[in-house]
């Protein structure tokens, strides 16, 4: 499950529990749409147990992504799914929000 939440120029995409492939598929698709008109997207991972590698993967199509909060196993997922070296890292959202 995910919800979307808007702040100033920042919208947030926080993901919760285990996200599926259709689910990833999903934000992945918000998250594209919304840095389409410019918006900086933080994935709030810090709530996510688990998720889909290969939906992980469809998150290194977006350029400027970042993701906060993720545990050492998601993280190691979002490795495994290939988009580690395309989706900023950071340690919570506030840390995402900040960075230039």
């Amino acid at each position: 499950m995910f919800e979307t939440r808007q702040m100033d120029d920042v919208t947030v995409i926080r993901g919760v529990g285990e996200l599926s492939r259709a689910e990833l598929a999903s934000m992945a698709r918000v998250a594209a749409q919304v840095r389409e008109l410019g918006r900086t997207v933080v994935i709030d991972l810090k709530r996510v147990t688990h998720l889909h590698y290969a939906g992980a993967a469809l998150l290194k199509a977006i350029p400027g992504l970042r993701a906060a909060g993720a545990n050492r196993y998601v993280r190691d997922l979002v490795h495994a799914g290939g988009a580690g070296g395309h989706v900023e890292m950071f340690q919570d959202v506030e840390d995402a929000i900040r960075a230039a």
